[in-house]
């Protein structure tokens, strides 16, 4: 009898130990079912209106930011609160992204001699330095917008690193619900109004 008693705690341990893992894996199977959508942004392809064009050649650098936009999670306020857009991020750090479209929109307008990207190890006649101080929904009340601002400025290597000029570009897009799709897409759009007005005022000093 001594001996069945003693084997009564062990089983009632293997039993919970069996419980336990199934129920581990059930929640290991929802976590998995439920992933990160992943959304791009895209470059301008159409350039209206006349513009200056030069003939130099151009280095984009990566923009900076600070860390909070510094990764590839959407960025939602709401008053000086700052969260995340659940279940969605974008295919690249934000700057690196944000680097390559910047490029593409140069390409695509066709105003400038070449463009190339600071990682291309490419000596350029000009430098594009840029920061990115806001790429945000903003939830303001009962309504919300997607907001773009980037600071810009062009560097001459002409002339020994001198600043010929700089600027602030900044867009606001209305926004729907605090999602992945509603997200991606009215921060695509405002980032395309920066990026068109950004490529035309660097166009004219290059």
């Amino acid at each position: 009898m001594r001996t069945f008693s003693n084997l009564a705690p062990l089983r009632r341990v293997a039993a919970v130990s069996v419980v336990a893992l199934v129920l581990g894996g059930c929640v290991g199977g929802m976590l998995r079912e439920a992933p990160i959508a992943t959304y791009d942004l895209s470059a301008p392809q159409s350039f209206t209106g006349r513009a200056a064009a030069g003939r130099g050649a151009l280095v984009v650098f990566e923009p900076t930011a600070i860390k909070t936009v510094d990764s590839n999670r959407m960025v939602a306020r709401s008053g000086g609160q700052i969260s995340y857009v659940p279940a969605a991020q974008w295919t690249d750090r934000l700057p690196s992204l944000v680097q390559t479209r910047m490029v593409q929109s140069f390409e695509n307008a066709g105003r400038i001699g070449s463009v190339s990207r600071s990682g291309d190890r490419v000596a350029g006649d000009y430098q594009l330095i840029t920061d990115i101080r806001a790429f945000e929904l903003d939830v303001r009340g009962g309504s919300t917008v997607a907001r773009v601002e980037i600071a810009a400025k062009i560097v001459s290597n002409r002339h020994g690193g001198k600043v010929l000029s700089g600027r602030v570009f900044q867009a606001e897009v209305p926004a729907g619900p605090v999602t992945g799709p509603s997200a991606s897409q009215s921060l695509d759009q405002a980032l395309g109004q920066v990026l068109v007005e950004l490529v035309g005022w660097a166009s004219g000093h290059v």
